[in-house]
């Protein structure tokens, strides 16, 4: 239900963002015939090249390369039209040619000023976002992980809703060895990261922080909820990657909710410190501070534990 709700609501954002690009595209062209008009009911020889200018700068309130292409060749067009049907001259003919020409050399100018700008805002948002991907798997980095990682606790705090976060340490000795085939290095840790990302919510936020090190963020969700779908991770990744290695996969991992009192290194340290209470006591397990019962070995009998130990994400 959650995860629909958020779902729902960024389907909202997305309209409105769309409905408000939509608004200013009309806003500009209404703005461009306005200039049009009153153009036409000028005589030649009135400088016509500053509205047109504002009206292209104007364009970079719409993203999009294509908007600022139209915008150019329609002030194009409304220049030259007003030419043939103003109607009269204040000026010399000599003035009011170099006056249009003036006014087409000023829209050509800035329409590549605007299209330049938006080139280089598009390169730098593909720069941002490379510096934020993991190379190897395609998912988040630990710089991804630190930014979000505050934002993600300063919404929780905000409407007042749970929020957990897992740290997992995926131990191989061959697989992280000096020693081992770099290709089929990546290969593993790249296969690793895709059957953790399938296994939790589209909601959930995944980032490859270390060699071997994973992190996810659950917005919504306490302690006890994590740590069902965390050990469903556990299980699902070591079966599966078991078939495809030498050698068997230790999949460890701690898990921390957030406190009032935590901030990002509070509750970091605590993960830590749950991962390494799990990879103290042997591996392949996963472990909370605090701790909490684990409810896939309660002490009853062994065919209900059984039916319990089935979780789903």
């Amino acid at each position: 239900m959650r995860s629909q709700i958020l779902s729902a609501t960024a389907a909202l954002k997305i309209f409105f963002r769309e409905c408000a690009i939509q608004a200013n595209m009309l806003i500009i062209i209404a703005l461009m015939l306005c200039i049009f008009v009153i153009d036409l009911n000028t005589p030649l020889g009135v400088a016509a090249a500053v509205p047109y200018v504002l009206v292209i700068l104007a364009s970079l309130w719409v993203s999009g390369i294509r908007f600022t292409y139209f915008i150019a060749a329609l002030s194009f067009i409304f220049t030259l039209t007003g030419f043939y049907l103003s109607p009269g001259i204040v000026m010399p003919m000599n003035i009011v040619l170099f006056n249009r020409a003036l006014t087409l050399l000023l829209i050509i100018c800035s329409a590549l000023m605007v299209i330049k700008i938006k080139k280089a805002n598009i390169d730098m948002s593909a720069l941002m976002t490379q510096m934020l991907i993991d190379p190897v798997t395609g998912y988040k980095n630990r710089q991804a992980f630190e930014t979000e990682l505050d934002t993600e606790i300063l919404r929780s705090r905000r409407y007042h809703r749970s929020f957990s976060i897992a740290i997992i340490d995926i131990d191989l000795l061959k697989l992280f060895s000096d020693n081992y085939d770099y290709k089929n290095n990546n290969d593993s840790i790249k296969q690793i990261s895709q059957e953790i990302k399938t296994n939790i919510r589209i909601t959930d936020l995944f980032y490859r922080i270390d060699i071997n090190v994973f992190a996810i963020l659950f917005p919504e969700t306490d302690l006890c909820e994590t740590k069902k779908v965390c050990e469903s991770v556990r299980k699902k990744v070591s079966a599966r990657m078991d078939k495809n290695t030498e050698n068997k996969i230790m999949v460890s991992i701690g898990i921390a909710m957030l406190d009032e009192t935590d901030n990002k290194l509070k509750l970091c340290k605590r993960a830590e410190d749950a991962l390494f209470i799990a990879k103290r006591n042997g591996g392949n397990q996963v472990s909370t501070l605090p701790q909490i019962a684990n409810k896939d070995k309660p002490a009853v009998a062994a065919i209900l534990s059984r039916s319990r130990s089935t979780d789903t994400v």
